[in-house]
């Protein structure tokens, strides 16, 4: 089937017409406010700092401390966002997150060393298990099933 506008328009018609659950201004302006309390005059970080720091222009970053309705306010692309999300830190991106409910947290390179270690730990476990010389044989016996269970929850809570 090819796209054409008679197709596009039906589409258009039977999709769901629902508002956001956050509306881009909101968004934006949440944004902006975030930034303004990590950098600007008097603030952790001068608007050259984030820009040397991060690669983003300093022009594009004085737009986007503007608010969302403000003739020079221009949006970030999503690759500027996320350069200024990866310096500024958790903190700064809990501060305008908080409009989805949510929070950021920071994770380590070590962190993900750690669970590395635990899957491939609960492999070798689960291996070992499956083993003709175990438990249950090829199966998974009730003591190994509980052991493997446990272990499979640690591992789901912490990644």
């Amino acid at each position: 089937m090819s796209f054409t506008r008679e197709n596009y328009d039906v589409a258009e018609q039977q999709s769901a017409d629902f508002p956001l659950l956050v509306s881009r201004e909101r968004a934006e302006n949440a944004f902006g406010d975030a930034l303004r309390l990590f950098v600007g005059r008097g603030r952790r970080y001068s608007v050259k700092q984030l820009s040397n720091a991060t690669g983003v222009k300093d022009r594009a970053i004085e737009c986007a401390l503007c608010p969302s309705g403000d003739v020079d306010f221009r949006p970030l692309n999503m690759g500027q966002t996320l350069s200024i999300i990866k310096f500024l830190g958790p903190l700064f991106t809990s501060e305008w997150l908080v409009l989805a409910d949510q929070q950021a947290v920071f994770v380590s390179p070590a962190e993900h060393d750690d669970l590395a270690g635990q899957c491939i730990e609960f492999a070798g476990e689960y291996s070992a298990a499956r083993h003709p010389d175990s438990e249950a044989g090829v199966d998974i016996g009730p003591g190994e099933h509980k052991r493997l269970k446990q272990k499979a929850r640690h591992l789901k809570a912490v990644a």
